[in-house]
């Protein structure tokens, strides 16, 4: 008796699999694909969502300054202080703030071997290399699209030795 019921239960499994695969296949039931829109709709949508986010203003997300030590031997000869806003739209403004530790700890993990670089080659920071630098990071980070422009506020150059 045992026997018997636990075929029947398994052959009740295969048959509703067996079901739902072939649903899935002929795309009936909750399977069925929505209807596909043209190019030229696809074209206006994208437009329209374009002009709406421009119409938007962009909202700025302050960070706390970045400290980031710049090592000579075995002493820290300087230290760099970075001040930097995000630019954003929309909802992204309070998923940004909620990643904001992630973001910062990427930001310094990079510029910690980042900055020691662009000093060797240049005596001065080269701000414009910054910024494309953390828009880069902060992409890699939290994901594209969240970020639209990264605004170095100031960036001071503090010379221990």
């Amino acid at each position: 008796m045992p026997k018997l019921l636990i075929i029947i239960l398994a052959v009740c499994i295969l048959a509703a699999g067996g079901g739902v695969t072939v649903m899935q296949q002929m795309e009936l039931g909750p399977f069925t694909k929505e209807a596909e829109a043209t190019p030229e709709e696809k074209a206006a949508a994208a437009a329209a969502a374009h002009r709406k986010k421009m119409l938007e203003p962009p909202r700025y997300v302050t960070m706390e300054p970045l400290l980031i030590p710049i090592f000579q031997g075995d002493i820290v000869a300087a230290t760099i202080q970075i001040q930097v806003q995000l630019e954003t739209r929309g909802d992204n403004e309070s998923i940004i703030s909620k990643q904001m530790p992630r973001l910062k700890d990427a930001y310094i993990r990079d510029l910690h071997s980042y900055v020691p670089r662009l000093l060797r080659k240049n005596k001065e920071l080269d701000l414009a290399a910054l910024k494309r630098r953390l828009m880069i990071i902060g992409s890699r980070t939290i994901g594209k699209g969240l970020i639209d422009g990264v605004l170095v506020q100031s960036a001071l150059n503090r010379k221990l030795r």
